[in-house]
């Protein structure tokens, strides 16, 4: 296989065709391409040096060997130009665009119907197609955080009220020198009307999951230890990350990474999913958050596709304000609240297919 590349004149272009190269290569090691031959730059708005320019672009490829031509990304003129010439020279080629929102081959042929586009990408592949690499990434949690975090859910308002003690406890901050022992006085919980029984419970789920160790209850006091400082990043706030993780593992989406630290940028994506090249970023949040949440979130999507690329802001907090419900609509965020964390794995789906706000 032998691909081609007419780029428009401008910085980006360049940059975006080694990326694609890059990608390309990892994936069909037999990729024909040669970077004297096969790339042309022409100014996209001039009808008749993008026609010529393709000729001479074209000028070794004989008529039944141009299969594919991609116009997904063409400027209006120059793919009115790219569009003639290959009819007139290549008349059996499929010329195509990508419909992006529903992730079909759109053929620029009357009568030819849409075509599903079912091309497998990993996270790390689409990244490097947006000229970035993976620093570092988390490898997830054990099996047995699974149904703790299911837990959480499911009893969504007393879990929040414990873990925020538990981290006020550690001074609020999401990590901590491990191992530590924690000791949290049972009024602390008591007022905010959680049960003995609720409290037993919870923690009994902390222990079957080998979370926290040394646990003891003496009235008026609850002690335990966490022994590393990822067990406490867990309940600190990892967990709702580590859901969203798994519920779009239970998507059969074909990629799905967490924690992801991206080169040269500060911060990391939560979880970051892909489904026939589409892809969805999620920031986590437990608790409370701001305007810069959502802020930040943006930009992240920014450098990963723009608005091609699905953002969503979940977070723990059931209450969420006008104005942050009005400040994600207008970063085109889709926001799901705790009310909604029950239903996270329909919501993933939904906004993978058929997004909230379209991807263009």
């Amino acid at each position: 296989m032998r691909v081609k590349f007419l780029l428009c004149d401008g910085k980006d272009y360049p940059s975006f065709q080694e990326n694609v190269e890059k990608v390309l290569k990892q994936e069909r090691v037999d990729l024909l391409f040669d970077k004297t031959t096969d790339v042309k730059i022409v100014n996209p708005n001039k009808f008749d040096d993008v026609y010529t320019t393709l000729a001479e672009l074209c000028k070794d490829v004989e008529e039944l060997k141009l299969k594919y031509v991609n116009l997904t990304t063409a400027p209006q003129t120059m793919a009115f130009s790219v569009y003639s010439y290959v009819l007139e020279k290549y008349p059996d080629a499929l010329v195509f665009s990508v419909n992006t929102d529903q992730s079909e081959i759109t053929p620029l042929v009357f009568g030819k119907q849409p075509i599903d586009f079912n091309k497998k990408l990993s996270v790390k592949n689409y990244i490097a197609l947006c000229g970035l690499n993976i620093h570092k990434q988390k490898s997830g949690y054990e099996e047995s955080f699974e149904s703790l975090t299911q837990y959480f859910v499911e009893c969504l308002e007393t879990s929040t009220k414990i873990l925020y003690q538990i981290r006020r406890n550690a001074g609020g901050g999401d990590s901590i020198t491990a191992p530590r022992t924690f000791t949290i006085k049972e009024q602390d919980l008591t007022k905010h009307a959680i049960s003995e029984m609720q409290v037993e419970t919870f923690f009994n789920k902390l222990r079957e999951a080998e979370i926290i160790q040394k646990f003891e209850k003496s009235n008026p006091t609850i002690s335990f230890r966490v022994e590393t400082q990822d067990n406490y990043a867990f309940l600190a706030g990892d967990w709702l990350e580590f859901y969203v993780y798994i519920s779009a593992k239970q998507c059969g989406f074909d990629s799905v990474e967490m924690g992801i630290e991206l080169d040269n940028y500060r911060g990391q994506v939560d979880v970051f999913a892909l489904n026939n090249t589409n892809a969805i970023i999620c920031e986590c949040k437990t608790g409370k958050f701001d305007s810069n949440d959502l802020s930040r979130l943006s930009s992240k999507a920014e450098k990963l596709g723009g608005n091609y690329c699905v953002k969503l802001f979940i977070t723990s907090d059931t209450q969420v304000s006008n104005e942050h419900q009005n400040q994600a609509i207008n970063y085109k965020v889709r926001l799901v609240s705790g009310n909604d964390l029950s239903n996270l794995t329909e919501i993933l789906k939904k906004e993978m297919k058929a997004p909230t706000y379209p991807r263009r």
